[in-house]
């Protein structure tokens, strides 16, 4: 995880938010759409879904597939591809920039976590990457991903696995922490 950098180097203590007052207001915005207006509707509904994330800045694709149950933390922090689709209760906690290609599977229940904090420093300052997951992924159900992790093109990660390290180009991951398994080889 060595790609990962400050979001705010100047916060002053453990107590401070690293988010800009505007970040922390739109984030709190977000929230209550989402919740009000996203959260509680159907699957058929998801065109609605991807409707308010672009009016808060998500930079969309094509026509992904967003559930409604789906959860974005920051959405002008989130970039979705074609036909890639967010599960059933998967959340995005993109507390830095998460750039998800096109066709890419990313199952119920996964937690991409683009955020965490330098435990080396008495403030705790959060540090974020630059999450990136490119064409093809395919990201099993209750799967962590780490903060600024790259998952290359093809690569699956399996149920339940904790992915901690960048992956290899159309391989398969699984485990706590993922290791790989074998190649991925499409018939």
């Amino acid at each position: 995880m060595g790609n990962l950098y400050l979001k705010n180097k100047n916060q002053k203590d453990a107590y401070s938010s690293p988010w800009s007052l505007q970040e922390a207001i739109m984030i709190r915005v977000w929230e209550v759409v989402w919740t009000l207006f996203v959260r509680w509707l159907p699957k058929p509904f998801f065109r609605w879904h991807v409707f308010l994330l672009k009016i808060f800045g998500c930079k969309i694709k094509g026509s992904p597939y967003i559930a409604p149950t789906c959860r974005i933390y920051a959405p002008w922090l989130l970039t979705i591809g074609h036909k890639s689709g967010l599960g059933s209760r998967s959340e995005v906690y993109n507390l830095g920039p998460v750039i998800i290609g096109k066709n890419v599977t990313i199952a119920q229940y996964s937690y991409l976590c683009n955020g965490t904090h330098d435990l080396t420093d008495e403030k705790l300052p959060l540090m974020v990457g630059e999450m990136q997951i490119e064409d093809n992924v395919f990201i099993g159900a209750k799967a962590l991903i780490l903060p600024g992790i790259h998952i290359t093109e093809g690569s699956v990660i399996g149920a339940g696995s904790v992915l901690t390290k960048d992956t290899e180009p159309w391989s398969i991951y699984a485990g706590n922490p993922a290791k790989f398994i074998k190649k991925r080889i499409l018939k």
